[in-house]
């Protein structure tokens, strides 16, 4: 992967350099940039592909069409063979010549043919255009600002900042990323700053800007009938192409091996195409054996006969990792998962690793996560008030999770079981008590975000076809637009990995995979507590069966402990005192201050934990880029 940017204003050449340096950390082996008209493009370029010949950014012969891209087009051979077969000639061998060429042949209609995780600035000379776009699931980041005659993106906000432009803080935004653990699609944290839809494309002419979807996610009509079994070899096939074409094409191939089962199918799936190759493993370790996940690491390692290598980390170490995590993420954080990726990466880039798979996505598509088994239980509960006691369902489900002191009460899976039709019906439980952080705001801010007011913005951005899924889809759908997107890919994987330009790559997000998923009836994912069961019907015989019957365990980092360290003490002092807060003025002092006072005093809840992460994270990014005006918030 790498990072770009660009300017399109009559002079912009002085600013490339300082955006491109802003974000150097995308892309160390090149920084490049070119004018063209009125746009200046630039490029600072992590070679995976071609790296002696596809340097960025690219022109055709003629010098009309310029393209900055950042990411991997997997399916670019054929793409290739398909564009020769037009009379296209190719002066590179690598995916960059390949897109460059496929956007001048189809234009937007290239982007649905593209197999791969990509952000992509085009520019058309003779008609002024540029035309950005992003993959299916926003894997890679693109921004945009608008300011009077001039259009500017960029990978990440910083380079923005760094041009000269004004990107203070959102309000609204910073309150959505904390109560939703996500953004809207096409939002960022900052006023004037917008994110390039995920799936969609936009278009810059004559100064209006004009965006569309190319891909929504979205169930099928018509469902698989085929049988679990029969699904599962279908999905084995698919999967087994997606990692192969995945794995890189120099150095040696690496997973990022959490002891799951989604982490292990990829690492299985990788040994059985490469039975003599090696293979590099990094894991993530707990000093809190609640959240250690170590013995299933090592028995994968060991299965598949690894080159294994982990950290770990404990309060200290999270601490230590929290602010590079949060000016990396360019977003306020509800867990603290990024800091230690942050470590996890910079481990990585000393064994000179530059490509990693992980098996993110899985939980999404095929159900996972407790919250689908519970939003089906919910589901009944509220069409059956007077059926059997759902609460017991739930406690069954909700078991295994008592060692990391998330107890089942009634109070809160009855909140909103009354209204089943209600389209947040499956989250409403989760953005209600995140919606708790609130009361950290000031007076007159926390007036101004009544729960209804941000849970209205999900039910206005909802496609038509919602309705008609049921509940578990239509969990399924808002965990991938928020959590998903927002949280894992961006704040958990993209940014701490590019940070140390290490690139992650997700099988499970394969354009194949997903397509069959989305046919896939919801049985064939869940049922009863069976989670994922066409997953594994898919790895029974690849993964050990350890893994595969093992209850599932979210991942997750330490929270709260992690402020009662010395570093985490130290981060208290310099954004949650009382001086801090009333100097930017987001915040609360007086409430601030009792929640730090408990903290010191006793033992916090887990939402306890999540508004002070938040408060000091949302803190952290106010101190370096200002805050906006709340009024002007969109």
């Amino acid at each position: 992967m790498c990072g770009i940017a660009g300017i399109i204003a009559a002079s912009a050449s002085a600013r490339l350099p300082l955006m491109l340096a802003s974000i150097a950390h995308r892309g160390p082996d090149a920084s490049a940039w070119h004018m063209n008209g009125t746009a200046t493009l630039g490029t600072v370029r992590l070679a995976l592909v071609d790296r002696p010949t596809s340097q960025q950014p690219m022109s055709d012969p003629s010098g009309r069409h310029t393209l900055a891209f950042n990411g991997e087009i997997y399916n670019y051979r054929e793409l290739r063979e398909e564009l020769r077969s037009r009379g296209v000639e190719f002066r590179t061998e690598g995916d960059t010549e390949v897109l460059l060429q496929a956007m001048i042949a189809w234009g937007p209609a290239a982007l649905p043919r593209l197999r791969g995780q990509f952000a992509l600035a085009f520019w058309d000379a003779e008609s002024s255009t540029l035309l950005l776009a992003r993959d299916r699931f926003g894997i890679v980041p693109l921004f945009w600002h608008s300011a009077g005659d001039e259009f500017a993106f960029a990978s990440e906000v910083k380079a923005l900042a760094a041009a000269g432009y004004r990107t203070p803080l959102s309000v609204r935004d910073v309150v959505d990323a904390g109560v939703l653990w996500g953004l809207h699609p096409g939002r960022s944290c900052f006023q004037g700053v917008s994110s390039v839809l995920p799936g969609g494309y936009l278009v810059l002419n004559e100064g209006a800007v004009k965006e569309q979807l190319y891909w929504e996610f979205a169930f099928a009509e018509t469902r698989d009938d085929s049988g679990l079994e029969a699904q599962a070899t279908r999905l084995r096939a698919l999967f087994a192409e997606a990692v192969g074409r995945r794995i890189p094409e120099d150095g040696d191939p690496a997973v990022l091996l959490s002891g799951g089962l989604d982490s292990s199918a990829v690492l299985a799936t990788m040994r059985k195409a490469l039975p003599d190759s090696q293979i590099d493993t990094y894991s993530i370790r707990f000093a809190s054996s609640a959240l250690d996940e170590a013995p299933f690491q090592q028995l994968a390692a060991e299965h598949f006969t690894t080159s294994h290598d982990s950290i770990v980390c404990d309060d200290e170490a999270i601490a230590r990792g929290l602010a590079e995590a949060v000016r990396h993420a360019e977003s306020p954080l509800v867990r603290t998962a990024p800091a230690a990726t942050i470590q996890l990466a910079a481990r990585i880039q000393d064994r000179a690793t530059r490509a990693v798979l992980s098996g993110e996505g899985a939980d999404e598509l095929f159900c996972g996560y407790d919250l689908f088994k519970i939003a089906e239980i919910r589901d009944a509960w509220a069409r059956d008030p007077d059926g059997p006691d759902r609460l017991d369902a739930i406690e069954l489900v909700m078991a295994q999770q008592k060692e990391l002191g998330r107890a089942v009460e009634r109070a809160f899976y009855e909140q909103g079981v009354d209204a089943p039709d209600d389209p947040v019906f499956s989250h409403i439980n989760r953005w209600a008590a995140s919606h708790h952080i609130t009361r950290y705001l000031r007076a007159d801010l926390r007036e101004r975000f009544p729960l209804d007011s941000v849970l209205d913005g999900v039910r206005d951005r909802l496609p038509e076809r919602f309705e008609s899924w049921s509940a578990v889809e239509r969990a399924q759908f808002l965990e991938v637009r928020y959590f998903l997107t927002h949280t894992l890919l961006a704040n958990q994987c993209d940014r701490p990995y590019m940070s140390h330009s290490i690139e992650a790559r997700y099988p499970f997000l394969d354009e194949d995979v997903v397509d069959y998923a989305l046919t896939l009836p919801q049985e064939s994912k869940l049922r009863g507590r069976d989670e994922k069961r066409v997953v594994k019907a898919a790895m029974s015989d690849l993964v050990p069966r350890e893994i595969v019957d093992r209850i599932k365990q979210p991942y997750t980092a330490p929270e709260g402990d992690a402020f009662r360290s010395p570093t985490g003490t130290q981060l208290l002092e310099v954004y949650a005192s009382a001086e801090a807060v009333e100097q930017l003025g987001i915040f609360d002092p007086k409430r601030v201050a009792w929640l730090v006072n408990k903290l010191q005093r006793t033992r916090t809840s887990f939402h306890d934990d999540l508004a002070l992460l938040w408060v000091v994270s949302v803190q952290m990014l106010a101190m370096q880029y200002g805050v906006g005006d709340p009024d002007a918030d969109e």
